[in-house]
This record gives C-alpha cells, sequence and structure tokens, in this order.
C-alpha cells in the first residue's frame, strides 16, 4: 500500500496488474510446488512428505498449512514482493501494489481451498472438481500441481486431464 500511496496507479493500471499478480501466483504456486516441494531429500520435501502421508489419517489437519510456520509463510512473500518491488522501482512501472494484493489475496484463496479440499469442507459453486484434482495428486504425486485452479497444470500437461479445464 505504501508503494502505491508513493507512486500511485490509476484504476486501469491496477486492474492489469491485479490480473497480471494472478497469473504470476497460480505459476507460482506451481512451480513452488513441483520444482521445491517435490524435490526430494531436501528440507522443503521432507516437510511436504509428511503431508502426503497424513492425508486420510487422523492427524491430517495438523499437516495441511501449505507454509508450515509463519516465518515459512513471510519468506515466502518476501521471495515474491522483493524482485517485484525492485523491478517496479526501476522500470516505474507502478505495478507492484496490484501485484503484490493480488498474489496476497491467491494464497490467502488457496490456502483456504487447501483446507476445503482436505478436511471435506463446502467448496464454492463452480470448484466442484477442485477437490478431486487436488487429492487425485496425492495418488499420483508427479502430476496435478495446482491446488485449486489448474491453469499452469493445464498449460505444461502435468494435469492428466489436458483440453478439459477442472472448474
Amino acid at each position: 500500500m505504501l508503494l502505491d500511496i508513493l507512486f500511485p496507479a490509476g484504476p486501469g493500471k491496477w486492474l492489469l496488474s491485479f490480473v497480471a499478480g494472478l497469473l504470476w501466483a497460480n505459476f507460482f504456486e506451481y512451480a513452488y510446488h513441483r520444482f521445491l516441494l517435490h524435490l526430494p531429500g531436501t528440507f522443503l520435501a521432507q516437510r511436504h512428505l509428511r503431508h502426503h502421508a497424513t492425508v486420510g489419517t487422523p492427524t491430517e489437519a495438523d499437516h495441511v498449512n501449505l507454509g508450515g510456520s509463519p516465518i515459512w509463510v513471510a519468506l515466502l512473500f518476501a521471495i515474491n514482493c522483493i524482485p517485484v518491488v525492485i523491478a517496479d522501482l526501476l522500470l516505474r512501472s507502478r505495478v507492484a501494489p496490484g501485484v503484490l494484493v493480488a498474489f496476497t489475496t491467491y494464497f490467502i484463496v488457496t490456502e483456504e481451498f487447501h483446507w476445503r479440499i482436505h478436511l471435506g469442507e463446502w467448496l464454492p459453486p463452480g470448484f466442484h472438481a477442485t477437490r478431486s484434482h487436488h487429492l487425485a495428486h496425492h495418488e499420483r504425486p508427479d502430476a496435478r500441481f495446482n491446488i485449486f485452479l489448474p491453469l499452469w497444470d493445464q498449460l505444461l500437461r502435468t494435469s492428466g486431464t489436458e483440453g478439459t479445464f477442472l472448474i
């Protein structure tokens, strides 16, 4: 918000940068999940493996959180915020506020969907296929890396259902 106060952007730029931020967040989720959380032997993969191992068990809810702890969530946002802010300041594009608000919104929604998927809770209309999409990842962990919006799974052909968008 401080960037928007210091370098205001009009509503059109806000809208475009918000949409770009949603696309970036969806790609980051895909890449983070596919290439970091499933990289054998790493700290992140070991923590993520615990999540996979507890699906359907009484301790499942203890391991559903995507960030693990507040420090990891803060680090996740820093990893994304710093390059966006630096590029925005260097290029004077004034897109960082929209991108960062979209990124934050996307990951809050993703966390909520992830909880609802794993704990069998209600999902909004139009998202009925997300539960089966994500839980299929737990049956076959080499595919379906997006949690609830499989845009990059479709584009990079890792959804197992290419050509059929799952919402």
